[in-house]
């Protein structure tokens, strides 16, 4: 793996993968509204703006056309019991968390396949669960939406020798798990660690093309004690 390109690369997991990246040798070219302050190459797009989506997708087509990885990791937490939600904050989170990844990979489709490109789909543990207590609804279903793509791209790319890879980490130390769980900010060791997360990432990219792993679900192990 010698070039991925990452959105999502200024926070969190995708800061924590992008910067191992960089350590690791590998070019990022960061996608995002902001420039990552780590080594990287960057291409300015709004996630939710379609025609932002599109010229960034003619600028990668024109500057960047040869990658190894395409990570889907952007992503935006709402929080909010469904009484209380907006249809404006309904659509911004099933644009970002949603709608772009799945339109960003279909432009970018032939590209990928030219490449003999993997796609890694960062959806949510949100996503696996079925007795959800927490006032998520948009985040939630948002990623369940997102997940499905995600199997349909792994159907979509079946016969080419990309992989998708569908990854749905539990909760880590990042600013958007913060958002939702204030408690967080005394309990980071509770919490995982989104470095490790991004290990795996890396690993699972540079296993043999022979070697397709298609899901991966990571929970936050609770009541653990050292």
């Amino acid at each position: 793996m010698k070039r991925v390109l990452l959105t999502g690369a200024n926070d969190g997991l995708g800061r924590a993968f992008g910067e191992l990246c960089v350590k690791s040798g590998v070019e990022v070219i960061a996608l995002g509204r902001h420039k990552p302050d780590y080594s990287c190459e960057f291409v300015s797009v709004d996630l939710s703006n379609e025609e932002e989506i599109e010229r960034a997708v003619e600028e990668v087509k024109e500057t960047y056309s040869e990658f190894d990885a395409f990570i889907n990791c952007a992503g935006t937490m709402s929080i909010g019991s469904i009484e209380n939600i907006t249809l404006k904050e309904a659509k911004d989170v099933f644009m970002i968390n949603s709608i772009a990844p799945i339109y960003m990979t279909s432009k970018l489709k032939d590209v990928i396949i030219n490449n003999k490109a993997d796609i890694l789909n960062v959806v949510s543990i949100m996503a696996t669960l079925f007795d959800i207590e927490l006032d998520s609804i948009l985040y939630t279903s948002s990623k369940w939406g997102f997940k499905g793509a995600s199997y349909n791209l792994e159907a979509e790319f079946s016969k080419t020798p990309c992989r998708v890879i569908t990854l749905n980490p539990g909760g880590m130390n990042t600013s958007l798990f913060r958002k939702y769980d204030k408690k967080l900010e005394g309990m980071a060791d509770e919490w995982m660690n989104p470095s490790d997360i991004a290990d795996i990432m890396f690993y699972t990219l540079n296993l043999p093309k022979q070697v397709e792993v298609s899901e991966i679900t990571i929970s936050r192990k609770t009541h653990y004690q050292d």
